[in-house]
């Protein structure tokens, strides 16, 4: 368990954020998302803990896996979700965490995503073949990529996924498979977030900042921060920017990508996830702890 300083945000620059509250897993944080729809928070640590909060940190529920999970996936009502097991298996889990099903896939999963209203969960894997799988866990489609996809983000709006590898390629496929676009990158990605309507998407480009591209995937621009950027996440539309460094910097960036505040975190920051409508962002760090930040008034 982690233990945070209280004031920790107290050096922050621009418009300080309050910590609304704090919860503490009971081993280092694996992965950790956040439901857009019924604001719930669900938490896989490295002992095989699952843990499903409501938006106020209050726990919903808890179930302890026999192997180690290392992603996780949820839909944006909270009714489902996806966790890997053992690097090569999915399980999906419906409310409240009950397991459904499990799926042996051929080689190590990279990446999952999950469907807003948990109709789907696609995966990437080492070899560079992709899956498509419904609720029923039937496959809907099996397609492959030019790189391994590692970050994979499904649309609200459009039955359609934005997917990038760890290294030069960003693209956006139908449920089919099949692609409406692709990019060449040419930097490492530590993290990749969508709009809702896939009109922006940006990827944290670690020392090329923050990249900007457009919903035809032409990119935009960048934007530099103070430091390493290795995670970013967005709102569902083009409200603004939650980011992180590998140096330690949280930072809350406005649609136009000005700096609203920037503080030191006390521990690495492994997850971020910022509400639909920017008020509020997750943060999840390495030592297991989680808190809520809710902006100035």
């Amino acid at each position: 368990m982690s233990e945070l300083r209280p004031d920790w945000l107290r050096d922050a620059r621009g418009s300080t954020p309050t910590q609304r509250w704090s919860y503490a897993a009971d081993a280092p944080l694996a992965d950790l998302q956040f439901a857009r729809e019924s604001g719930e928070i669900l938490i896989a640590d490295t002992s095989g803990g699952l843990y499903l909060l409501d938006r106020l940190g209050r726990l919903q529920s808890l179930i302890r896996l026999a192997e180690t999970p290392s992603r996780v996936a949820l839909s944006d009502d909270g009714e489902a979700a996806v966790v890997v097991l053992n690097e090569r298996t999915i399980g999906w889990f419906e409310r409240p965490l009950q397991l459904a099903w499990m799926r042996e896939l051929p080689d190590a999963i990279l990446g999952v995503a999950m469907a807003p209203f948990g109709t789907h969960v696609a995966v990437g894997l080492a070899d560079g073949t992709n899956a498509i799988y419904t609720s029923a866990n039937k496959q809907l489609c099996k397609f492959e990529s030019v790189r391994p996809l590692r970050h994979l983000r499904f649309l609200v709006t459009e039955p359609e996924l934005v997917a990038a590898a760890e290294y030069g390629y960003l693209a956006r496929f139908d449920l089919r498979g099949e692609v409406a676009w692709s990019q060449t990158l040419w930097s490492t990605i530590g993290d990749l977030a969508v709009t809702g309507d896939g009109k922006f998407n940006y990827l944290a480009g670690y020392a090329h900042g923050i990249q900007v591209f457009n919903g035809g995937g032409t990119p935009t621009g960048s934007w530099v921060l103070e430091g390493t950027a290795s995670l970013v996440s967005t709102t569902f539309r083009k409200d603004g920017l939650a980011a992180a460094t590998l140096e330690r910097h949280l930072a809350r960036l406005g649609a136009d990508g000005s700096l609203r505040w920037l503080a030191t975190a006390p521990d690495d920051v492994q997850a971020l996830r910022i509400f639909p409508l920017g008020e509020s962002l997750i943060c999840g760090f390495r030592g297991g702890r989680v808190v809520r930040l809710d902006e100035a008034v």
